[in-house]
Order: structure tokens, then C-alpha cells, then sequence
């Protein structure tokens, strides 16, 4: 991957937001404000918010855009029970995007020999599966367009007739899919590599899904977002959640909101990012909802791309089989037992033998009845899918909702906050 300067990211960066002033929401945001000179102003320009994503892009709205509606692709991000966001690219913007990924992948050595199965789910206008089918196309790679969108049986059907020796998919699917190796007692004889993407894998899942499949080598393929493109690559010294930054493709931040400074070395911050190739929908120090560190280290492989360690997702909602579930779900079932239960609380996922445990905890004046408790659960059930899913598939191994005192549960030193999402998977 090429490398960028932060003096050459800044400099590429101030073109997008020239660039952007063409459209009605930047014109709007920045508003007397003056283009960026120096670090210093550069950290004065707000950031994007997703909200803004949904409620400003097309087909919702053309207030993003700087040119008409052409020669483009859109694709959508965001969870089935949450909100889904669109976002617009030109052919030559998408292009560059998964050129950027196809380069990722290849320094992990996929190459023109393999057989890839892509197991990511098509349609609605998600852009893995798309994606895949052109980065795989640029590695000259043989593609299995299996997909997720057929039954698991099918699926694993599918790949030992054409015998795939990449698989890309959720971990999701793998965990699945290792739990019926080690129930039927199949394995994938060709299979060298899987590469994961669109949630995080716990080293357990990860022992896991290599023991089941007898596979050794598993990666992440990028660590991407749809709204702003790939964002990390993994080379073969990354650890688990670590990646370098492309910095010829983005200019990544971290944040410490809480203080409102950038986040040091080792200190942990939310992601911020400015896509350096995109002026169509310009993304402009983006606030994508993950937190991560800089590790400050040099990496063996000699790239000079600065590396970081991803430590979860921050904010209002998290990922459960690859997409993005509100934490406001979970308010607005709370708040219908306001009489017994605080709108403070705190949602904790970990992996637990590979397999999820959420624990709900929420504050209270005093002692909560059963019966309460046992309500709020089953509109919890039916308010998101994907945890009575995932109990009906064997993923999540417990929930439960644990009542606290009030004042009990951990908040922010300087903000108060109370911090809603604990998403151990990735520690």
C-alpha cells in the first residue's frame, strides 16, 4: 500500500473539502468557516455524523451531493433493526475503493490460483457480495458466487463440490458453519485461508472455526465501512484487531470526545475519518462509531502505514450477524417501565466458548418485580429479531437482565455519561 505523509493526507483532505462546498449540506456545515490551513483548523471543521448520512443522502435527500446523480452506484449500510443509510458512489470512486481492498487481500496472498468462495448475502443493497465479485476480479482469482442467501446446507454443499480454497463470509456464518462440521463430521480438504469481515471474531470463535474446518489460517479482509470504504488491512504480523491504516485512501483520526483533543499513543479514541478519493458525496472527518488505539509500533513487515488496534464500537448501537442494532431499541422498551427501572443502563457482549452472552444491566430505585423483568425480556425479543435468532440458532448462549442501584453503573470522569455498550468480543 502506497503511504501517505499526515502533511500529504492534510493537503488531499483540504481538496475534499473545497470540493464539498459544491454541495448543500457542506455548504450549510461550514458555513464562515474558513478552509482549512494548518492541523490545528483542520481539528476545527466538524464532523459527520451518521444521523447526517441518513437524513442527507440520496434518495432521501441530493444535499450530500456535488454533482448529479450518474455513472454511480449506491449501496446501503446499517442494520435490518436498525437504520438503514445510503450512500452514493461514482463507477471511478467505487473502482478505487475496491482496488484499495483488492490490495489488502493480496498482501495476504490470495492469488490467481485460488478458488474464492464468496459467502457474503446479496441484495438490499449491500455491497459485500458486489464488492468481492470486483475485488476478486481484480486478483484474476476464481470466484464461487455461493452467498449466504441459500440455506447453510446448500451452502456447505456448494463447497465441497467446487472446493474453495479462500472462504469470505461473516464470522457468523463460520461459527455456523464449524458447529455443523463438528456435529456431521465434515471438512473442507483444499481450504487454506478464511477471511472474515463485517464483525468481530474473538480469538475463542476463531480456535474454534480453525479446529471444526481444519483450517489455520484465518484473517480479517479489511476492516471497512460502507459509508467511507475500507479503512485497515491486515498483513501476516497483524494480531487480532490490528491493522494498518491505507493512508493514501483515508485520513484517520482518533477522537477523545470525552476531552476533546486527539487520542495519544496507546490511549484509546473514536475513529474519525476523511475518505481522500471521494468528492461526489465527500466524507468528511466522519464519525463512523468505532473506538481504537495507535499502537505507536513498527511493523515487521516493513510497511510504513501506521498501525491500529480496533477496540470495539462506541455510541448508540452495536453488530450482531452483520448488522448495525440500535441501543435506542432497547430505551424505548426500558422506558415502558419507567415506574420501576432508570433509563441508564449498559449493554455487555462477550464470546463465551463461541458463542454470545449479553447481560443487560440497568439501574433502578429499588427492587425491581420478576415480573417486570420477565416483560421487558420478551419485548426485548421482539423489539430485535436478531436476538431470538440467534437463541433459535445456537449463537447466543445467555441474556440476561441484571437490576443495579442507581449511580452503580461506570460513567465517563468528565462527561458523566454513562457508557451503554460494553462489546467485549474484540478484548
Amino acid at each position: 500500500m502506497e503511504y501517505f505523509s499526515e502533511e500529504k493526507q492534510l493537503a488531499q483532505a483540504v481538496e475534499v473539502f473545497r470540493a464539498s462546498l459544491k454541495s448543500k449540506l457542506y455548504g450549510e456545515k461550514y458555513s464562515g468557516l474558513s478552509v482549512p490551513d494548518s492541523l490545528e483548523a483542520w481539528e476545527r471543521v466538524p464532523v459527520l455524523t451518521r444521523a447526517e448520512i441518513h437524513e442527507r443522502s440520496f434518495p432521501q435527500s441530493t444535499d450530500m451531493l456535488t454533482q448529479p446523480i450518474e455513472d454511480a452506484i449506491i449501496i446501503s449500510t446499517g442494520g435490518s433493526s436498525g437504520i438503514a443509510r445510503y450512500t452514493a458512489y461514482t463507477h471511478q470512486e467505487w473502482d478505487a475503493f475496491v482496488t484499495c481492498q483488492a490490495e489488502a487481500m493480496r498482501i495476504l496472498g490470495i492469488t490467481r490460483q485460488d478458488r474464492v468462495a464468496n459467502l457474503f448475502i446479496a441484495g438490499h443493497f449491500w455491497p459485500s457480495f458486489l464488492g468481492l465479485h470486483d475485488v476478486i476480479k481484480k486478483l484474476g482469482a476464481v470466484h464461487l458466487p455461493i452467498s449466504a442467501n441459500i440455506p447453510i446446507e446448500e451452502v456447505v454443499k456448494l463447497c465441497q463440490q467446487f472446493e474453495p480454497t479462500v472462504m469470505v463470509s461473516l464470522p457468523t456464518l463460520f461459527v455456523f458453519m464449524a458447529d455443523m462440521a463438528k456435529r456431521d463430521n465434515f471438512s473442507f480438504p483444499q481450504l487454506r485461508m478464511i477471511n472474515y469481515a463485517g464483525e468481530h471474531l474473538s480469538s475463542a470463535a476463531e480456535a474454534h472455526v480453525a479446529s471444526a474446518l481444519g483450517v489455520q489460517r484465518i484473517k480479517a479482509g479489511a476492516y471497512t465501512s460502507a459509508d467511507v470504504g475500507i479503512m485497515g488491512y491486515q498483513c501476516d504480523h497483524a494480531g487480532p484487531g490490528v491493522y494498518h491504516v491505507p493512508t493514501a485512501f483515508q485520513y484517520l483520526e482518533l477522537i477523545n470526545f470525552d476531552e476533546g483533543r486527539r487520542a495519544g499513543i496507546g490511549e484509546q479514541g473514536e475513529v474519525v475519518v476523511t475518505n481522500l478519493s471521494r468528492v461526489s458525496t465527500p466524507i468528511i472527518r466522519y464519525r463512523v462509531g468505532d473506538v481504537a488505539t495507535w499502537t505507536g509500533e513498527t511493523c515487521p513487515c516493513g510497511d510504513p502505514n501506521p498501525l491500529i488496534k480496533l477496540g470495539g464500537r462506541a455510541g448508540q448501537d452495536f453488530k450482531l450477524g452483520g448488522g448495525f442494532i440500535s441501543l435506542d431499541l432497547f430505551e424505548t422498551c426500558i422506558a415502558r417501565h419507567s415506574d420501576q427501572l432508570s433509563l441508564n443502563f449498559q449493554l455487555e457482549i462477550e464470546d463465551v466458548a463461541h458463542q454470545f452472552k449479553v447481560i443487560l444491566r440497568v439501574e433502578a430505585p429499588g427492587q425491581v418485580a420478576a415480573a417486570v423483568l420477565a416483560s421487558l425480556e420478551n419485548e426485548l425479543f421482539e423489539a430485535v429479531p436478531e436476538l431470538r435468532i440467534s437463541t433459535e440458532k445456537g449463537y447466543l448462549q445467555s441474556f440476561r437482565i441484571e437490576p443495579v442501584p442507581l449511580g452503580q453503573l461506570p460513567r465517563s470522569p468528565i462527561t458523566g455519561k454513562v457508557a451503554r455498550l460494553l462489546d467485549k468480543r474484540v478484548l
